[in-house]
């Protein structure tokens, strides 16, 4: 089958500079299997609306995926209503944090056909294979779809994938690498929170994937691996991904995206070990710690095999409020976690909320002197945004502060840029006030307001 993936844009106010990993796996696993595949990638061209409609009414396909985060939705609901539009007899797939966490919407709002929920490389292609011979989609898991008779259907849940080195690398050549490749993600990003430019001597990088699941259960927290056991690639097999990147595009710097790259420590170990056996001192790359887990020798081996970026979630400098948000963790481990990335590495990325349930100036003030007595810049401080999925998204509805689901997540946008849902005893001009004072005392990178990010 011919078989189209779209990959929406998101945060055009930036530039592109995270390839689509997963519909790339998705593309691979497909092409494996004898299908033909392309993928129309948005996000990289930033094509605007018109340019969008012109290239869909001429597209060639069997049927479309089309994979995103859930803040794009509106931009997804847009684009199922175009593909109905000039291929109205073809089925319309939906996966990603979109497609996984608000499926019920997803089908009866913006009128999709399937929605994929969670890993996709084995649903996608069995969902392709069952469209292919006319057969019956409620033998396939891992979906919701709506039946012939308008219902809607879900099936039971698929089972995480045990061996992901199982999943052939991703399909490069479906993407115009050249511009993710050029706009840095992870370390060489330092104006990610302004519009991702760059300078003529910044280094070729790349994302990638090692890792996927996570143990924890922080109330703020979405990702598509939500409930399943944590699973790693073999260090071979991700030394092996870099290497082919680095012969074929020249790549020197590797960020991986996983929610959890540090949970393992005989993982990380042997990781680095297989860095500098295969790239001596030839490659950087960067990944995210969590503070609980870190050791003075974790952090000095990764940053002998190259790390150069390690970033964490803090969230906040008041134990009252990492308690609040279940973050299990304390901060003199943050307090500890920072000292040894910044001995060891130089700096420390790190992120913050305000605005959870129970957060009070005070509260938020605690934040302020954790971060002047690490001597930590944070990257950025984030407005509390409750996500389909998520505990804090469950309290916003039974509190009544979401009337409306889909209104609400048709307005959702940058995080940090606008007050979504106020959980505080504060106004929201008193919350925005705290946040924007946070981020000029502490020289936070998130100064820049985005209007079209609204």
């Amino acid at each position: 089958m011919k078989v189209l993936l779209i990959n929406p844009s998101i945060r055009e106010w930036s530039r592109p500079n995270v390839a689509p990993l997963g519909l790339m796996y998705i593309a691979s696993v497909l092409r494996d299997s004898g299908h033909e595949v392309e993928i129309m990638d948005i996000n990289a061209f930033r094509w605007d609306h018109d340019e969008v409609e012109e290239r869909i009414s001429k597209a060639d396909f069997d049927l479309v995926g089309i994979g995103a985060i859930v803040t794009v939705y509106k931009y997804v609901k847009w684009l199922v209503s175009v593909l109905k539009k000039y291929h109205p007899g073809r089925k319309i797939i939906v996966g990603g944090s979109v497609g996984t966490s608000i499926p019920r919407i997803v089908l009866e709002k913006a009128g999709a056909d399937i929605c994929c929920i969670g890993e996709g490389e084995v649903t996608a292609r069995e969902v392709v294979e069952c469209l292919q011979r006319g057969g019956d989609l409620s033998k396939v898991d891992g979906i919701w779809y709506r039946a012939e008779d308008g219902s809607i259907q879900q099936t039971p849940p698929r089972a995480p994938i045990a061996d992901l080195d199982s999943i052939p690398f991703p399909a490069w050549d479906l993407v115009p690498m050249d511009i993710y490749l050029r706009n840095p993600v992870g370390a060489p990003n330092r104006n990610k929170w302004i519009d991702g430019s760059v300078g003529e001597d910044t280094v070729l990088s790349m994302n990638l994937s090692a890792t996927r699941g996570c143990p924890y259960q922080c109330i703020y927290c979405y990702h598509d691996f939500m409930g399943q056991k944590y699973r790693h690639r073999s260090p071979g097999n991700i030394i092996a991904e870099m290497k082919e990147l680095r012969d074929r595009y020249e790549v020197p710097y590797f960020h991986f995206v996983d929610d959890e790259f540090c949970l393992k420590k005989n993982f990380v170990f042997e990781f680095c070990e297989g860095v500098v056996k295969e790239f001596g001192k030839t490659v950087t790359w960067g990944c995210s710690g969590r503070v609980n887990l870190m050791t003075e020798e974790m952090i000095r081996t990764m940053s002998m095999s190259g790390c150069v970026l390690l970033a964490y979630g803090i969230e906040s400098g008041s134990q009252k409020m990492l308690d609040i948000m279940k973050k299990k963790v304390t901060v003199e481990q943050a307090k500890e976690a920072i000292g040894l990335t910044i001995k060891h590495i130089g700096w420390a990325d790190c992120s913050f909320i305000v605005g959870l349930p129970g957060e009070t100036r005070e509260t938020a003030q605690e934040t302020v002197d954790f971060c002047k007595e690490t001597g930590l810049k944070p990257e950025v401080i984030f407005f509390a945004t409750p996500y389909p999925g998520t505990e804090l998204y469950d309290i916003a509805l039974r509190d009544g502060k979401i009337k409306d689901e889909e209104q609400y997540i048709l307005n959702l946008g940058e995080q940090g840029e606008e007050v979504r849902v106020n959980f505080t005893h504060m106004s929201d001009e008193e919350l925005v006030e705290v946040q924007e004072s946070m981020i000029s005392e502490l020289d936070a990178w998130n100064k820049i307001k985005h209007p079209e990010a609204r």
